[in-house]
């Protein structure tokens, strides 16, 4: 099936062959020849879903349907194809040296296109790729197991499925595929909400009942949100089992800003304004494609822990490891490692210290604006993942209703 398109006063052709679409500018202003045009281009269509008629390898395959099947030097290919997943994830992985994508973003697309090309196949053809087989995908990998044994979450694959088409558009433009990533009508499993984010006691308690399987109970503990008594305690008992001596400053960083584990790896020094009492976060998720920028004011006791921990370092990073910035890897170590035969080895990440700012201000009644300036929320589904009232607060607002008893 093939249609027309004006754009401005030039007619362009749109059409379709299996489940790619493509576009070509037709160069002409005039309706009647681009009718012509059409109708010859939906004959070579038919044709070649008839199998009456094959388009060659090293074809261009816009300009091979609309010059009516010539395979003129225009038509060719000026790169070549690349045939199977495999080769093209090969490629794509290659072309990534010396890229400006963060190596947290690389390390995350490396598992994502690994997980692909295990479960479709790396000898799967790029040239035949359909929808059945990226619906295949999502079907099999929904079936699969992730970390500590929990099913596969669609918001996952969809993030995989999203790293493909990224390398898919890519690739597309350079010659080593055609037409676009076959995407169209893919139905996803529901995804289950997260739990809500809950205090120490009220995880406690329902660990104590029994009957959680592992998976349940470490799903619980990554819903853990601490009070500022709990995150002090946190901090004292990191201060003394902190085998490095940056981990104590770069733990109280993150419980009194918020600031997320990659934020805190790319802290440089200057970021931190004594002068002004605030420390400035380098983002890279608020504003696609662009590195931007948030601050977040300092709390006495991190400003005194940072000149001290700033005395004491010397380059451009706040947080390093012989000059160089923390790897991913190597912060969640660190992290582990601290809290590990601890009274708080429960807690699974950095990201705890996150909701639990969120929560701790929004307890005391800061501004919804001033947090979501000091964290980056822009969306209500953020807030209302994130901001949690402790249950004593809460307590208190519904006897303000109904009385105490």
């Amino acid at each position: 099936m093939a249609w027309l398109e004006k754009r401005g006063n030039v007619y362009h052709v749109n059409f379709r062959i299996g489940q790619n679409k493509f576009k070509k500018s037709l160069r002409t202003r005039d309706e009647r020849e681009a009718m012509q045009l059409l109708a010859r281009v939906d004959r070579r269509i038919r044709l070649v879903e008839q199998g009456d008629l094959s388009i060659p390898e090293d074809a261009e395959i816009t300009t091979y349907v609309v010059s009516d099947g010539r395979l003129e030097n225009s038509a060719r290919k000026k790169t070549r194809a690349i045939r199977t997943i495999g080769k093209l994830f090969q490629e794509f992985r290659e072309s990534l040296n010396g890229d400006s994508l963060e190596e947290n973003t690389k390390y995350t697309l490396g598992i994502h296109l690994s997980h692909i090309e295990r479960v479709l196949g790396g000898n799967v053809s790029t040239r035949n790729l359909t929808v059945d087989q990226i619906q295949k995908y999502i079907d099999e990998r929904f079936k699969q197991k992730g970390r500590r044994g929990r099913p596969i979450s669609p918001v996952t694959i969809r993030k995989e499925l999203a790293s493909f088409r990224g390398v898919w558009s890519w690739a597309e433009p350079r010659g080593f595929v055609r037409g676009h990533f076959p995407n169209q009508g893919l139905r996803y499993p529901k995804a289950n909400e997260k739990p809500p984010f809950q205090t120490l006691s009220e995880i406690e308690r329902q660990v104590s009942r029994g009957g959680l399987t592992d998976v349940e109970e470490c799903e619980l503990w990554e819903c853990l949100f601490l009070s500022i008594d709990e995150i002090q305690d946190v901090l004292k008992c990191v201060e003394r089992s902190a085998r490095q001596s940056f981990i104590f400053p770069m733990f109280v960083l993150a419980a009194h800003t918020g600031a997320r584990r990659s934020e805190l790896i790319r802290s440089q020094a200057n970021d931190i304004d004594f002068d002004g009492q605030c420390v400035t976060i380098r983002e890279r998720k608020r504003v696609k494609g662009k590195r931007s920028f948030r601050t977040v004011s300092l709390s006495p006791s991190c400003r005194d822990v940072m000149r001290e921990w700033l005395k004491q370092t010397t380059g451009r990073f706040t947080f390093s490891q012989n000059g160089d910035p923390l790897t991913v890897d190597a912060a969640t170590y660190h992290f582990r490692t601290t809290l590990d035969g601890a009274k708080w080895e429960k807690i699974r990440g950095w990201h705890m210290f996150r909701h639990s700012f969120i929560s701790n201000c929004a307890s005391k009644g800061v501004d919804q604006r001033i947090i979501d300036d000091w964290v980056g929320h822009q969306t209500d589904e953020m807030r209302r993942r994130y901001r949690h009232l402790f249950p004593n607060v809460q307590q208190k607002a519904i006897a303000s209703v109904f009385g105490r008893k």
